[in-house]
């Protein structure tokens, strides 16, 4: 991730945000390559992932079940906050931003990390083709799961937030990532499996088939990632 590490290698991120930390995966990032910082928080809706993080809290990172919707945090609060992977899970993305926004201070940098799928790479549309499937199915069975945004979108998105000096960058996953994506695939066919009483069935297998030609012809690997940085 060397453009991320040369956004950040230069910047004292401060009391730091990471909203829909999950497993922590992006707060570590930013403990790893910012040039310094005061506190590292990650929020999350779900409770069970915060259960499951909390025993890598310790004085200067914490990670606290809390809803991003509606923090706990006062106004301008946070010299940086973060949200990466989590735009395509939110049913009101403005909401989540602008309450990002209220607790971030004057001057503080605004992190957007999201992978995006229009790409010439064939592998890496397999991965954006199988979240957009991914995506369609957990909506049927009630969850909030939108399909993988257009880079464009996302920048477009960032520029909603009026931030000034922004930075971005486009990135590419280590291989481990891409190991990980592959074994996701390899066990789609199960998901795919608990939708077989559904009326839909035949529609998501058909579009199941499509994916596979994919993968047979040009492989997986996981979809690039867009990291933008502005200040409020």
């Amino acid at each position: 991730m060397k453009n991320l590490k040369k956004i950040l290698k230069n910047k004292n991120i401060g009391k730091a945000l990471d909203v829909g930390t999950r497993r922590g995966e992006f707060l570590f990032r930013l403990e790893k390559y910012a040039k310094s910082y005061e506190i590292l928080i990650g929020i999350d809706y779900e409770k069970e992932a915060i259960i499951e993080m909390e025993k890598f809290n310790r004085d200067k990172i914490k990670f606290i079940h809390m809803d991003g919707y509606s923090t706990k945090f006062p106004e301008e609060y946070f010299d940086t906050v973060a949200i990466s992977n989590t735009l395509h899970h939110l049913d009101h993305v403005n909401e989540m931003l602008n309450e990002m926004h209220r607790i971030l201070k004057p001057k503080g940098y605004f992190i957007i990390n999201e992978m995006f799928h229009d790409t010439k790479n064939k592998s890496k549309n397999t991965h954006g083709l199988m979240h957009i499937l991914e995506a369609e199915i957990d909506r049927e069975i009630g969850n909030i799961h939108n399909k993988t945004y257009k880079k464009n979108e996302i920048i477009n998105i960032a520029k909603s937030l009026d931030l000034s000096n922004i930075e971005y960058e486009e990135y590419e996953e280590s291989e481990e990532y891409n190991k990980k994506i592959h074994k996701k695939y390899k066990k789609f066919e199960e998901k795919l499996h608990k939708l077989k009483d559904s009326p839909k069935y035949s529609y998501f297998k058909e579009k199941a088939n499509e994916i596979d030609k994919n993968f047979n012809l040009y492989g997986i690997e996981r979809c690039k990632q867009l990291i933008i940085i502005g200040q409020k």
